[in-house]
């Protein structure tokens, strides 16, 4: 078996205002301990699966880039030997831009990381100070010419599109400085107001206003204006590459490919079985995951639709035919076709067009209800 591996390392500085993810701030003194535990959970997981490899991994968080160059070093080494990468596997390695050292960078580089995620989510500071950012866009301009010095060729940013008070010129001069600095791949998603977060709390108490629904639309249609005529491709809902720079990583998760993560919260998918593993304090005593279940034919199907309409490249209709029948498959094509303008059938597959993506939540539901119909 060779899985996709993601590995989640859940110390933070500060927790930023709109983070729901398993992330803990003052917490780095337990990172030794994390580390062993991470490794001994690899272990059990490669006898459990007999895993012999792995097709990439991916370091996120969190902010792994807070744990030592020593402690980056053991980890990957203890990784390796349990699960060593394949030949050309693409190394992932997420950093907050307020943390990076060229020691580091040179540290990453040296346990065979190829990949840089840098999340730089605007360069307005009042957009920043509003996230609860511990960084400024200059400590982004300096960690791509840190990482660049280090050796990564392979650079790619996280932009937060439909934050409150963000305005179209906003996007426009984030995007644009970042394509200046010949970035590989960008990821520009919309905000999403978690329950119970800071941000979501101002917002309700009326303190601080979303986009309104036209507004939301022209933020979104212009980062997709400015990247495609950049030379990016749209290759998902919210991710923009040059050529050859798609994240082989991420495609995994939206093409239903096994992977498997290791760490508090993490979660899996292994030969048709989902599960996760439990919160920091729990992970740390030893304390397993309980909420596995198999994903059964029609949840297959209900995934195939939702994620696959996330890709630019749609859903293949031969394959979905193959494996839930061509009475279901012919249901999906007639309801893409009464949803012209918003879907396309193309050269076998059916994808959403640029007005599509921007409802694809509802857009997903409905192709999901007519193949179960």
């Amino acid at each position: 078996m060779t899985p996709f591996l993601y590995v989640h390392i859940p110390f933070c500085v500060r927790k930023c205002a709109y983070c729901d993810f398993e992330s803990h701030a003052g917490r780095l003194k337990d990172a030794d301990a994390y580390i062993d535990r991470l490794l001994l959970e690899a272990a059990r997981r490669k006898a459990q699966y007999g895993i012999k490899a792995v097709r990439s991994v991916y370091l996120g968080g969190g902010t792994p880039s807070l744990l030592t160059p020593g402690q980056l070093k053991r980890l990957m080494e203890g990784l390796d030997a349990l699960f060593p990468p394949c030949r050309g596997a693409e190394l992932t390695l997420e950093a907050n831009p307020g943390t990076l050292t060229p020691a580091f960078l040179n540290a990453a580089r040296a346990a065979g990381f190829n990949r840089l995620s840098l999340g730089v989510q605007a360069k307005q500071e009042r957009l920043l100070t509003m996230l609860g950012r511990i960084h400024r866009f200059d400590d982004a301009l300096r960690a791509v010419d840190m990482a660049r010095a280090a050796g990564f060729d392979n650079i790619s940013c996280d932009v937060m599109n439909e934050l409150p008070g963000q305005t179209t010129d906003d996007i426009r001069n984030t995007l644009t400085n970042l394509i200046a600095l010949n970035i590989q791949h960008i990821s520009c998603y919309g905000l999403i107001l978690e329950p119970g977060t800071p941000l979501n709390k101002r917002v309700q108490s009326g303190e601080l206003l979303l986009p309104d629904e036209e507004r939301a639309r022209k933020l979104q249609l212009t980062a997709v204006c400015i990247l495609r005529a950049a030379g990016y491709e749209r290759y998902e809902i919210s991710n923009y590459a040059k050529p050859g720079f798609a994240s082989r990583h991420n495609c995994a998760y939206w093409t239903g490919e096994d992977y498997l993560g290791l760490g508090c919260a993490a979660h899996s998918f292994l030969k048709g079985w989902r599960f996760s593993n439990p919160g920091l304090d729990a992970y740390l005593k030893g304390t397993d995951g309980t909420d596995a279940y198999f994903v059964d034919p029609e949840g297959r199907m209900e995934e195939a639709i939702l994620l696959g309409t996330r890709m630019a490249q749609g859903i293949a209709l031969s394959a979905f035919q193959a494996a839930y029948g061509e009475e279901r498959c012919a249901k999906l094509i007639a309801t893409a076709k009464r949803m012209a303008g918003l879907i396309e059938l193309k050269g076998g597959h059916l994808f959403l067009t640029d007005e599509g993506f921007l409802v694809h939540s509802a857009i997903a539901a409905e192709l999901v209800c007519a193949a179960e119909g």
